[in-house]
């Protein structure tokens, strides 16, 4: 198999019955993907195990969680653990979040200390970063990253930032009423943000950076134009598995091997 040239998925959020994630998951099993794309989807933690069940063993779809307590155990009410994550069938774990850092008080520390949890259970932290719209009006976005990911690598040591991914996601540009980007807004942080990992794992840089925010087939190649985005992180347009197969034959179409 050709080793994939980019990096395509969605988290569903507050979404999806287990029949619905059942279909989803059955229309992937039976779709062609193509080769060149690293495909993952993130369900709800109710449908982890069935959506592992409905793909097989040979599916090249990455599962993740979209959350994971940093202990490995606990009375930690609401919570699962990493290995309760990876158990259901999670290979990648999602945090940060802005979503996550409004509405459920989760830190810089906090993210850390998730992050260092999952590669401790060899999972795959996927660290979400984003200014909101004033940083951005000041022109202090790049300022703002580097702070975010600065605390988010605080504990993950140079050799390990090759494990983990991280997704650009400006708050102005996610949700149901945000503002896509152009490639031109974030063509300049993706590359500021590829520097600055380079530079905390000795040149070697994530396993991948993402891009994500109102992400859909109409934006897609032209995001991907900028040589320094890995992949797209898409949220609604990709919550039918048809949307998801759209943008992942549009991501291969505009990033084809040498």
């Amino acid at each position: 198999m050709t080793e994939p040239v980019v990096w395509v998925g969605t988290g569903w959020k507050m979404n999806k019955t287990l029949a619905e994630a059942t279909s989803y998951a059955q229309t992937l099993a039976q779709a062609a993907l193509p080769e060149t794309v690293q495909l993952f989807i993130l369900p709800p933690h109710t449908a982890l195990a069935t959506v592992r069940a409905e793909l097989p063993a040979s599916s090249p779809v990455m599962i993740g969680a979209q959350n994971a307590h940093w202990a490995s155990e606990g009375a930690y009410t609401g919570e699962i653990s990493m290995r309760m994550a990876e158990d259901a069938g999670a290979t990648i774990i999602e945090m940060g979040h802005s979503e996550r850092r409004s509405m459920f008080a989760e830190t810089d520390e906090t993210v850390a200390l998730k992050a260092r949890a999952a590669l401790d259970a060899g999972l795959v932290p996927l660290i979400c970063v984003g200014e909101p719209g004033d940083v951005r009006a000041a022109g202090e976005e790049i300022e703002f990253l580097s702070r975010q990911v600065d605390a988010a690598l605080s504990r993950v040591c140079s050799s390990e930032v090759r494990k983990v991914i991280v997704a650009y996601e400006p708050i102005w540009a996610i949700g149901e009423d945000g503002r896509p980007a152009t490639v031109d807004q974030t063509a300049p942080v993706m590359a500021a943000l590829a520097a600055l990992l380079a530079r905390k794992s000795d040149g070697r840089g994530p396993r991948a950076l993402l891009y994500g925010g109102s992400v859909n087939p109409q934006n897609a190649g032209e995001l991907l134009t900028d040589p320094t985005t890995d992949g797209l992180f898409v949220g609604r347009s990709a919550w039918q598995p048809e949307g998801l197969l759209e943008i992942a034959q549009l991501a291969a179409a505009a990033r084809v091997p040498d």
